[in-house]
């Protein structure tokens, strides 16, 4: 096998593991640990390692205890709780490009997903805090667990080809940069905030969750070409999911759950270490449609009739934050321009 054949090997059986796990028993959210496990295989590294893995495990905590503490004493007073929002945002998508992979994601879904639910029921916030943490642990688990069964090692290497080579970490941009694109991001993910406490939007937590993990990587997702392109992903994930989902309501058992998910795993992790440029939109999609497939899978009863809604949710925010770039770039060219203007120097010299 080649090394892309192990890694879709294992980013196929590992994702369709958990799924089998996390569905069969079922807790709160445990739908989230397949797409932990999707989110951290799709990456073409090695095993992270567990310091590492509990830095991030750090990272979101702080991101919960964030949320639980807006949720507790903040909640109720916009005029502070808005502000606070916008400063946390900053700092965090600011100090993204020294942060482990993904954990700025995690901590923004975790500020924002806690709090969401507490405009529900306070005690609901402290469960879900709880769930989240355990998910992201027993992801860590499975992703664990398949690179020690599945290592890269067992690819066949060619013995003319040159050695491989850990990838050189991407270089810090400039403070300007970083502050520019925080700035973005920071506008992105208050506004909706705003948008969704104000008008107490819980029933559509799915569509903040998706905002947070497309603005939560600002240091390459605060452009329109990157958002155009998460748009696309969750045009392909809606598309693969309204199959699964129809293939399920003819056939709803758990046994034919695992090896639909297996063929649509094995399917997107195909795509996903393929090598094309297109490989990215591939791997958001595969995201998006763990997300959908495990909040239309539940044993509620309105998983069937919430199931495009569910698929609108996450068009919205995809499209919500396209326009947002779009009008804050807009307004921070403009800005500029302006400033240009005002500054010119004079034609006149003094002597």
């Amino acid at each position: 096998m080649t090394l892309a054949q192990v890694r879709t090997l294992r980013l196929s059986l590992a994702v369709t593991t958990a799924v089998a796990v996390s569905y069969g028993v079922a807790w709160p959210l445990s739908y989230m640990v397949p797409l932990f496990v999707a989110m951290f295989l799709s990456m073409p590294l090695p095993w992270i390692g567990w310091p590492t893995a509990l830095k991030i495990v750090k990272r979101l905590c702080v991101g919960l205890l964030i949320g639980l503490v807006i949720s507790e004493f903040f909640l109720q007073l916009p005029l502070v709780c808005v502000p606070l929002y916008g400063l946390f945002f900053f700092l965090v998508f600011y100090n993204d490009a020294k942060a482990p992979p993904l954990s700025t994601i995690f901590m923004t879904i975790g500020a924002t997903m806690v709090p969401i639910i507490g405009l529900q029921a306070k005690v609901a916030s402290h469960y879900v805090a709880s769930f989240i943490l355990f998910d992201l642990l027993a992801g860590f688990f499975f992703t664990w667990l398949f690179h020690l069964l599945i290592p890269n090692r067992i690819a066949e290497v060619d013995p003319n080809a040159p050695k491989p080579q850990r990838p050189a970490p991407k270089p810090i941009p400039p403070r300007e940069e970083r502050a520019r694109l925080a700035f973005i991001s920071t506008l992105v993910s208050t506004t909706a905030v705003l948008l969704f406490f104000s008008l107490n939007l819980v029933q559509y937590s799915l569509a903040m969750m998706y905002i947070c993990m497309m603005a939560g990587a600002p240091s390459t997702n605060a452009s329109i070409k990157v958002m155009t392109n998460n748009s696309k992903s969750c045009f392909v994930g809606g598309m693969a999911i309204i199959v699964a989902y129809n293939l399920l309501v003819a056939v709803p058992t758990f046994w034919f759950l695992i090896p639909l998910v297996l063929a649509f795993s094995f399917f997107f992790a195909q795509k996903i270490n393929s090598g094309k440029p297109g490989a990215a939109i591939w791997g958001s999609g595969f995201t998006t449609f763990l997300v959908l497939l495990g909040s239309s899978t539940g044993g509620d009863s309105s998983a069937s009739s919430n199931f495009y809604l569910r698929i609108a949710q996450v068009i919205f925010a995809g499209l919500f934050c396209i326009l947002a770039i779009v009008v804050i770039e807009h307004w921070m060219e403009k800005r500029k321009s302006r400033k240009r203007l005002w500054w010119r120097p004079s034609l006149k010299t003094s002597y």
